[in-house]
């Protein structure tokens, strides 16, 4: 799977989920994710561009657990890569397999979520901890689809949110790590 994906900076997101109202999105849902990120052995993620990573979301009888792996970017322009995801049932004994295998824990980023749906697209007002408030706007396709007419309705989704600036490459982690 292939997600096409834009992300960018807000310092507000009042003006955000008033114009999401506007253009007929609904909104979902609110998540706290905490994500874990790791490096592997035979390869620095940093370089090769890719991440591994195990999200946990607290729900009302217990938590869920997605094992996720990102390949590199496509583009210069978005976030747009390979995505591969699983669901696991035990989160901490997935953390320990991969530690097992010399897979280091190398960062946490902690976010709250709200998620919203329009049309094909999923639209996520991200407060990240430590680094910001950020608007993404994203939808997965089949491998071998063009991405370009994603990308194109996604950059038009964020001019009627009145988004124009602030567009951001850098996933959440390298931007901690500026901090």
């Amino acid at each position: 799977m292939i997600e096409v994906e834009v992300k960018a900076h807000v310092t507000d997101f009042n003006e955000v989920e008033i114009k999401l109202t506007h253009i007929g999105a609904r909104k979902r849902k609110i998540e706290h994710q905490k994500d874990i990120y790791f490096n592997a052995p035979h390869k620095n993620y940093i370089q090769t561009d890719e991440a591994l990573r195990i999200r946990e979301i607290p729900e009302d009888n217990g938590s869920k657990f997605i094992l996720t792996y990102k390949g590199a970017k496509l583009d210069n322009e978005s976030k747009t890569r390979r995505e591969i995801e699983v669901v696991v049932n035990d989160g901490e004994r997935t953390v320990s397999l991969l530690e097992n295998l010399d897979f280091n824990p190398v960062r946490t980023v902690r976010k709250d979520r709200t998620i919203y749906s329009h049309e094909d697209y999923t639209i996520t007002l991200d407060k990240v901890y430590d680094v910001g408030n950020f608007v993404e706007i994203e939808r997965s396709i089949s491998e071998g689809e063009d991405y370009q007419s994603v990308l194109q309705k996604i950059f038009e989704i964020y001019q009627q949110l009145g988004i124009q600036e602030g567009f951001e490459r850098r996933s959440y982690l390298e931007l901690l790590d500026l901090k």
